[in-house]
């Protein structure tokens, strides 16, 4: 197990990626002719790192559920 505060570290940075990502997402979905490619890019990417955050949470006993 990574030290706590490796964790909230990793955690913030996770954290900071994915509001990076809902604001590209944000912009290429309001272009007059949206890029598909990259929204779908950005969206798969969006998914790993909600992956990955879910799993540094279960490192430190927070344990989430999400709904599909």
């Amino acid at each position: 197990m990574k030290p706590y505060e490796s964790l909230q570290d990793e955690i913030q940075h996770t954290l900071e990626a994915i509001g990076r990502i809902n604001a590209a997402l944000v912009r290429h979905e309001a272009q007059e002719a949206p890029d598909t490619l990259a929204i779908e890019q950005y969206q798969a990417l969006k998914t790993n790192l909600t992956r990955q955050l879910l799993d540094l949470l279960a490192e430190m006993d927070v344990n989430v559920s999400l709904a599909a």
